[in-house]
């Protein structure tokens, strides 16, 4: 499994010393492991399911992820499409400047926004077509007109994947997001065996597990088994491997030192 390590630090890092250390803008990071920081190319992985039951760790990993992007970009750089169907965990950002679209526990609003989201896709396959560029970075390092980084933020209780209508559009989203500089990331209760597909390939580029599956669950995907995520660790699931990860530890005060 491809890692990239940026420093030594201690299993239990501090977000806050996250925030600090000089991580390139298109990296982020997640976990630690024997004094390692595991951090996710978000350019060459523009795809993170999250997956694990509530009060495990997923929420929390969500707002790491999404802090650490504002921290080191403009609302004029990065925007936001967020959904969230328990109504709770993604309502911090909703009225900040970064903010685009919400829809927050309201399905028929999520369904709404996610069709956004795809006509966002064919619009920026369009302008690489009609620009004759590989990217949406190439793009804007061509032209005047910048094009902002999105970020598609799912805080999900199973209750929106349920639909099929719903699986079927995030599914669509989740393959056609290359080069068009969008990040898709999905929090869901979901046990993470619903992620994998025929032999084994996933549907996301990254996959975040707190599960905690019994033995039986884990063998029918050839994943392992781990009797103990719920201590603060998961399990990150990429090119057919996978590795144990500690969380970072986090102190909710600092959503509001940053977003304010």
């Amino acid at each position: 499994m491809k890692r990239h390590i940026i420093q030594n630090v201690g299993d239990n890092m501090e977000f806050r010393d996250l925030l600090k250390r000089d991580i390139p803008k298109n990296q982020i990071g997640i976990g630690t492991k024997v004094g390692d920081l595991l951090t996710i190319n978000i350019d060459e992985n523009p795809s993170i399911i999250i997956t694990g039951e509530t009060g495990t760790g997923k929420s929390v990993m969500l707002d790491e992820i999404l802090l650490q992007l504002m921290n080191k970009h403009t609302s004029e750089e990065l925007r936001l499409i967020l959904i969230d169907t328990t109504g709770v965990e993604l309502n911090y950002y909703k009225n900040t400047t970064y903010s685009l679209l919400t829809a927050i526990n309201d399905m028929d609003k999520a369904q709404e926004v996610l069709m956004k989201v795809l006509e966002e896709i064919e619009r920026r396959k369009g302008i690489l077509s009609d620009n004759d560029v590989s990217s949406i970075k190439e793009f804007n390092e061509l032209f005047d007109h910048k094009i902002p980084k999105l970020v598609v933020a799912i805080d999900d209780n199973k209750s929106l994947l349920s639909k099929p209508d719903v699986d079927k559009m995030v599914r669509n989203i989740i393959s056609d997001l290359d080069n068009l500089d969008i990040l898709f990331i999905l929090s869901t209760n979901d046990v993470h065996n619903k992620f994998f597909e025929n032999d084994n390939n996933l549907l996301s580029k990254v996959l975040i597990s707190f599960d905690n599956p019994n033995q039986e669950e884990s063998q029918k995907v050839n994943l392992p088994f781990t009797s103990d995520l719920l201590t603060g660790k998961f399990i990150v699931y990429r090119n057919n491997n996978y590795e144990e990860y500690q969380n970072l530890e986090f102190d909710e005060k600092i959503i509001k030192e940053i977003i304010d």
